[in-house]
């Protein structure tokens, strides 16, 4: 089916729809694709109203390559506002400045001087001077104790099932689980320069490369909103957005979402394999996609089952792996039927881009703001901050929450939070939600 040009997003009807959101197979190449051909930023690298070429600064980019590389002809604002926290990018930036851009920004989302984001983000600036020396290797030494345990129970896990079913099939779930932990730690990394633990997440058989699309530029930029990405890749199966003609059959995804959770590592495994393969939207297959193999290759060379009961094993352990990573992943904040989602009534057509990510999260409180740095890097915890400032590793962000709490209180807001056995009733409420939720009234409510 054509793209319709005259259409409109529901919750900011002055932007129109994207152009290739339906469209399938709905990949990350294609949603960039979809950007270049609406965010007005003519081939060139568009921040607020300026376009930019920065061709040459693709090789000196401290983040790696692919930010930029990819991004090209798209609008880069979202991503640049919040990527960067030392004050070091604005001042070059005029240097690869082109000309004003001629069509207004295909986006909802301010980053006024004076508003809630801004001001945020200046006082986090000097809080991370405070940070203490060495805080990140707290991250470094639970994910690679995750890998350690990996590679050791893996194998295990196959000689066990030559000892006793039972005994295989509960070490199955649990290497399932570590996977699962392993690769959440993992995200972690990806969101920051090029590094070697980013390649870890592609052992479950995701891509760090089409996540960094996918999740860093479309859902944490844009989240619950039309443009993204980890939204739309879920439906038909799972339809989160509310509607009013929502079918019984997505409502009822509300029950069957068990069913699909499994399935997620290996649907997104093949989908990229065989993207790579048909050169689908310029994608290509590289070395990186070859890393899940090594899984099932060490599980075989150590665990001493032949080949096909390994294959079966390995496939086995990444359902199990999903299953939990989906759980954790949807439970997280934003799945919540009390936050917002395209088709709600956002606080205003236009709107500070830190007051939205607040609107869409709900924080779990088991794992945030506790000092429990374990669950908060295995679970997708301080969920909120993770938003606000995605380069800062989950170990940094505890000593931001006094600065976020008393700025909320300051900008009239409020962190929300749940619980983790209340998200997972509130994501399947979501899932069957129809009803509009109004925040410019809650707004109003909030401010009396």
């Amino acid at each position: 089916m054509a793209p319709d040009p005259d259409r409109r997003q529901a919750s900011f009807p002055q932007l129109p729809y994207p152009a290739l959101r339906s469209a399938d197979p709905r990949t990350p190449q294609q949603w960039l694709r979809g950007k270049q051909q609406q965010d007005g930023a003519e081939g060139l690298w568009r921040v607020h109203d300026g376009l930019y070429d920065l061709s040459s600064f693709v090789g000196l980019h401290p983040g790696g390559e692919l930010w930029i590389q990819s991004t090209k002809g798209t609008d880069i604002t979202e991503a640049f506002e919040s990527h960067h926290l030392h004050g070091v990018a604005e001042p070059l930036l005029p240097k690869y400045f082109v000309r004003d851009a001629r069509e207004p920004r295909n986006s909802p989302f301010t980053f006024k001087e004076d508003g809630f984001y801004k001001t945020l983000k200046l006082k986090a600036m000097q809080k991370m001077k405070e940070f203490p020396a060495g805080a990140r290797s707290k991250s470094d030494r639970v994910t690679d104790s995750l890998l350690l345990l990996f590679l050791i129970i893996t194998p295990i896990t196959c000689w066990s099932f030559t000892k006793s079913f039972l005994l295989g099939a509960s070490l199955l779930l649990l290497n399932g689980l570590v996977m699962s932990l392993m690769t959440i730690c993992a995200h972690n990394y990806f969101h920051r320069k090029d590094n070697w633990r980013m390649y870890i997440f592609n052992l479950s058989g995701l891509s760090y490369a089409d996540w960094r699309v996918s999740h860093a530029m479309s859902h944490h930029l844009y989240t619950n909103t039309v443009q993204d990405i980890e939204l739309s890749m879920l439906e038909p199966f799972l339809y989160y957005l509310p509607s009013g003609d929502k079918s019984l059959v997505n409502q009822l995804a509300a029950v069957y979402w068990p069913l699909v959770f499994p399935f997620t590592s290996v649907g997104c495994m093949v989908k990229e394999l065989i993207a790579g393969l048909t050169n689908l939207e310029g994608k290509k297959l590289q070395l990186s996609n070859a890393i899940p193999l090594f899984v099932p290759a060490w599980m075989y060379f150590v665990g001493g089952l032949p080949l096909l009961p390994t294959v079966g094993l390995w496939i086995s352990c990444m359902l199990v792996s999903s299953f939990f990573f989906m759980v954790f992943g949807l439970t997280a904040g934003h799945h919540g039927n009390e936050n917002f989602f395209e088709g709600d009534i956002p606080r205003d057509t236009t709107l500070d881009w830190g007051l939205h990510q607040l609107d869409a999260i709900v924080e779990r409180v088991e794992y945030s703001g506790h000092g429990n740095h374990f669950m908060s890097l295995t679970g997708f915890g301080d969920h909120a901050l993770h938003h606000l400032f995605p380069t800062l590793d989950h170990a940094e962000l505890e000593f931001l929450y006094p600065t976020l709490v008393h700025h909320c209180e300051k900008y009239d807001t409020e962190l929300r939070m749940t619980t983790f056995p209340q998200a997972v009733v509130s994501q399947a409420k979501q899932l069957a939600r129809k009803k509009q939720n109004n925040f410019r009234a809650k707004t109003a409510l909030l401010k009396q």
